[in-house]
């Protein structure tokens, strides 16, 4: 329910609808004629939802480095006890995997499958067993993944990162921690619009129970999904290099309570190497739809940005930075790195050295019979929201909330100038078989392909 409300009050916001609270009580200050029966019928039914949201969005406070930090508390008793083995070898290995069901987790469970010998056991939320197995079939499916699959290989195991010990009944997670070699913890409550407060139970609360999990009767090296958006870009010069072994606590506070419930959990994760745990650090940047197949997550940006330009034949003037890195090289680089014992300790970036602007994906519609006029972007987001406000279920309506009503172009000319150093990548896939696809007409004719296949780019 927490994400349908904030979705539904950022499409409200871009549709130049301000919600706020007075006293108890909503109120609603819409443009004449913006608020279509649907969207007055929607109001009425999600009242009491959108004035907690609201009331609980208002207590969030403003986060500081010095908040950040007092949030990333550690239990003294999380600590290694014991010298770990060298788990060079993938025999005979069961690997514990949080967030397989996602777009990036179901990828990462195909690399684990193909890439070593162990048993996968997935935590899942399910109501049983069978619907926690029917759910990683289906996304294996759905994202073209399940070709060639041993599904013997795959265990779920019924469990909430948001709750204590997992979530896991007692015996369960007695026998796993005694089991399990290693861990892979993707798993995260995904949603760049949702304060600090509503993310902490699942994605900081729930690495310091995964960092507990690790030291518990044998130690299992921990190996963190995080994001390059750890770092605050608003701090950014133009001779800015973030580089992998930089620390997090010498950038300002990220913005957004996704980006900081990251910031938290990252910081986590380092206290318990520091203190003698041995994890790895894997910092994505933007992903894409796969390199091979063209398959996307339908949230993905640069899928809905295709969508969109091609049904209304235009878009905004001017130049957007493409760096976008396909899933399943980001899914083969994390678990190829993760299993090198020469990469405990450090951090990694995952982030396209050679991006490209974004006239390359005109030119390929283009190619493909979908000829994208370039207008002034006042007139295209008025396109756009005379296309698409009258219905949610209107294939440009996702579009809505990732654009505002006024455009500087200081984030697309900022994006240019920032610099990610990648060396540990470089040198961690340099004997592996693992290159990293170029962003050129072959990339996006394949995932221009994918939609056209479907049906989903206008005839």
């Amino acid at each position: 329910m927490t994400i349908a409300i904030d979705n539904f009050i950022q499409q409200l916001k871009q549709l130049g609808i301000k919600l706020s609270l007075d006293k108890d009580d909503l109120s609603i200050d819409a443009p004449k004629g913006i608020l279509t029966k649907d969207l007055i019928s929607k109001l009425k039914e999600h009242k009491l939802a959108i004035i907690a949201y609201l009331k609980a969005k208002g207590r969030s406070p403003v986060m500081t480095i010095d908040k950040l930090k007092a949030e990333a508390f550690l239990a003294a008793d999380v600590l290694p006890e014991q010298i770990v083995c060298d788990r060079s070898s993938t025999k005979n290995q069961f690997i514990l995997l949080t967030g397989a069901t996602g777009f990036l987790g179901i990828f990462i469970l195909k690399e684990l499958l193909q890439q070593t010998e162990a048993d996968i056991y997935c935590l899942i939320r399910a109501r049983d067993l069978d619907s926690a197995k029917q759910r990683i079939k289906y996304n294996l499916q759905l994202y073209l993944l399940d070709e060639g699959i041993d599904f013997h290989r795959i265990i779920p195991v019924l469990g909430d990162l948001s709750q204590p010990n997992l979530g896991v009944i007692r015996e369960v997670y007695a026998d796993l921690a005694q089991k399990v070699n290693l861990i892979y913890h993707n798993g995260a409550f995904v949603h760049h619009a949702t304060p600090y407060q509503l993310l902490k139970p699942t994605n900081v609360l729930g690495t310091q129970s995964i960092l507990k999990y690790a030291c518990e009767q044998k130690i299992k090296p921990v190996h963190f999904i995080s994001t390059i958006s750890v770092f605050n870009f608003d701090s950014a010069t133009k001779a800015l290099v973030v580089k992998e072994s930089d620390r997090i606590e010498k950038y300002h506070a990220p913005l957004g309570g996704y980006a900081q419930s990251k910031w938290v959990g990252e910081r986590l994760v380092r206290i318990a190497g520091d203190r003698g745990l041995p994890i790895t650090i894997h910092r994505i940047g933007p992903v894409s739809g796969s390199s091979k197949t063209g398959v996307f997550n339908q949230s993905d940006f640069l899928y809905r940005l295709i969508l969109g330009y091609a049904h209304l034949g235009s878009a905004p003037e001017g130049e957007m930075l493409l760096d976008i890195l396909p899933v399943d090289f980001v899914a083969q680089a994390v678990v190829c790195l993760a299993q090198q014992k020469l990469s405990w300790g450090k951090a990694f970036h995952l982030i396209h050295k050679h991006p490209a602007s974004s006239n390359l994906l005109f030119n390929r519609l283009s190619a493909a019979g979908h000829t994208i006029d370039r207008i002034d972007y006042q007139k295209w987001y008025e396109q756009l929201i005379g296309i698409a406000k009258d219905s949610q279920d209107h294939i440009l309506y996702p579009l809505v909330s990732l654009f505002s009503a006024s455009n500087s172009g200081e984030a697309q000319s900022k994006s240019f100038n920032l610099k990610f150093d990648s060396q540990n990548v470089s040198e961690g896939l340099a004997q592996s078989s693992y290159v990293c696809p170029a962003i050129d007409a072959t990339l996006v004719d394949t995932y221009i392909s994918y939609l056209i296949d479907r049906d989903l780019l206008p005839n």
